[in-house]
């Protein structure tokens, strides 16, 4: 028997993602090459969903692994948190103690020296952004009192982000048995790093300056997407691997890690992850620094394979949008404007039609964030600049140019055309008006009145609709109408088709029990 109430549930679906939606096309391109990456382990995922890898591009993602010093992400969030929870200032200031500065060689360091008094703030750029194991204890003694305390703090939000295969021992990320953790997670961690304003502002800086006295301290981030490697004498042509959508967030380097980067780009409202570890290079030459450029090329290799992997999501994020698709969301395309001086015998007393110069096969490619924020306000997007309200104007003259801006941002900007010629009369016409006209929306601007099409949509409060899309709407109303008397109809049907078989069965039950008391007489 047909459930009737689930398939009309259904066809009412159905037609309502017809109407609201139009149809969006992946851009072109071709799976990703998951061997083109060369770290061993890593992830991509989109910050909005960092649980998952985006179109299934990971390698080892549950492995344990060795963070080193992309430990500090986790650092830098507890800190935060710690002062911004406990109504205590990023600016109050911390002693650095002789447990602080007590690294060797090959340490990478914010240059503290024991007694220097800092902000937490100042340490926490220099932990973040040259990596300094001294300012990572320097913070973790003046928030929690000892490392192994702050440690405890770590991982208790570790698990609370979820981060349920990883467990911290240092805070600074040296290596150690116990300290472990897998790239999933640190992208879960990082997902939610970057939902904090002070973190965000910290891992995007290229360099920041501060004073203890009279020493001043300037760190670089060693995020080579963010800021270019200076050279050296070892390095002096340095590989450049800025990534203009970069904003973070954290390296990290030891034997036993390997070279391990985690990045954050962002484009369009869309935030992606990459988390890339174990990077290593089993060649001689560089062992005996016989070759300069594959020293550089080694220390690259994190960054490159990062926007790699940035540059494929985001093309294979993009959305096509058409033209007719834009102006069934309402988007304006002609405008009416009156001709001040046009001759007194003109048909239309000086009103004319432009049209935007948009050919029919126009499209726009944008993320689906943004693409969505478009649909949702085309219909407030159009900015009018009139240049030429005057006659005599000529069919297909150009007449102004209109810009379409979505949050202060044009994003694409065309020709008004006259739709027809309009003659010049012998109207006088004050001299105020002769500068351009902008406008925006069909307000009136210096006399020149620019009128939104009363065919171009319909309100109703807030709420606006096209006219095509009204039209649509009526037409799946009708239909959805008919279909659902079809469906009734069908079902009465059915229901006295039931009754008649009753009817029958009875009547041949009848007639039988009638021949049986026969026999038996």
């Amino acid at each position: 028997m047909i459930n009737y109430k689930k398939a009309l549930s259904v066809l009412l679906i159905v037609l309502i993602l017809l109407t609201f939606f139009p149809v969006f096309s992946y851009a072109e391109g071709s799976s990703f090459d998951l061997d083109s990456i060369y770290e061993p382990y890593y992830i991509l995922v989109d910050a909005d969903n960092p649980s998952y890898s985006f179109d299934g591009i990971e390698r080892e993602a549950d492995l344990r692994v060795e963070p080193a010093s992309t430990t500090k992400i986790l650092t830098c969030i507890v800190a935060i948190e710690q002062i911004q929870n406990n109504g205590k200032s990023l600016n109050d200031l911390a002693s650095v103690s002789a447990n602080a500065v007590n690294f060797g060689r090959g340490n990478s360091l914010m240059g503290l020296e024991e007694g220097d008094t800092f902000s937490i703030i100042d340490l926490l750029y220099g932990m973040m952004l040259p990596s300094g194991n001294d300012a990572a204890i320097a913070i973790a003694e003046a928030i929690a009192g000892s490392t192994s305390s702050f440690a405890d703090l770590m991982n208790a939000k570790a698990q609370e982000i979820g981060m349920l295969h990883s467990h911290f021992v240092t805070v600074h990320g040296k290596h150690n048995d116990n300290h472990y953790t897998t790239v999933r997670d640190m992208a879960l961690l990082t997902a939610y790093a970057l939902k904090n304003p002070t973190f965000c502002e910290i891992v995007s800086s290229g360099k920041y300056t501060t004073k203890s006295g009279n020493r001043e301290i300037t760190v670089t981030n060693s995020n080579r997407l963010l800021i270019d490697t200076e050279p050296t004498e070892t390095l002096p042509n340095p590989i450049s691997c800025l990534y203009k959508e970069a904003i973070g967030v954290k390296t990290g380097d030891t034997t036993q890690a390997g070279k391990c980067l985690i990045a954050a780009a962002k484009k369009e409202g869309v935030t992606l992850i990459a988390v890339l570890f174990g990077g290593t290079l089993n060649d001689s030459t560089y062992n005996s620094g016989a070759n300069d450029a594959r020293k550089d090329k080694y220390n690259a290799y994190r960054f490159q394979d990062a926007i790699k992997l940035f540059e494929y999501a985001f093309t294979k994020m993009q959305r096509t949008v058409s033209l007719k698709d834009l102006t069934n969301a309402g988007l304006q395309t002609t405008f009416q404007i009156t001709v001040p001086n046009a001759i007194e015998t003109d048909s239309n007393h000086g009103v004319l039609i432009l049209k935007a110069d948009l050919p029919d096969s126009y499209t726009i490619n944008l993320m689906e964030p943004k693409l969505r924020a478009v649909l949702d306000n085309a219909s407030s997007m159009a900015e009018v600049n009139i240049t030429n309200n005057y006659a005599p104007i000529t069919d297909g003259s150009v007449v102004g140019r209109v810009n379409y801006v979505l949050n202060g941002e044009t994003l694409f900007s065309v020709d008004l055309l006259a739709t027809r010629t309009v003659k010049e009369g012998m109207a006088q016409v004050s001299t105020a008006t002769d500068k351009p006209q902008v406008h925006t929306g069909g307000l009136i601007s210096n006399g020149t009145e620019v009128v939104e099409p009363e065919s171009n949509s319909f309100n109703c409060g807030n709420f606006k609709i096209s006219s095509s899309q009204l039209i649509l709407w009526i037409l799946l109303f009708v239909i959805l109408i008919i279909l659902t008397v079809i469906l009734v109809a069908f079902a009465i049907y059915l229901r006295k088709e039931k009754i008649r078989k009753e009817k029958r069965r009875r009547a041949a039950a009848k007639k039988k029990a009638q021949q049986k008391s026969r026999y038996y007489e």
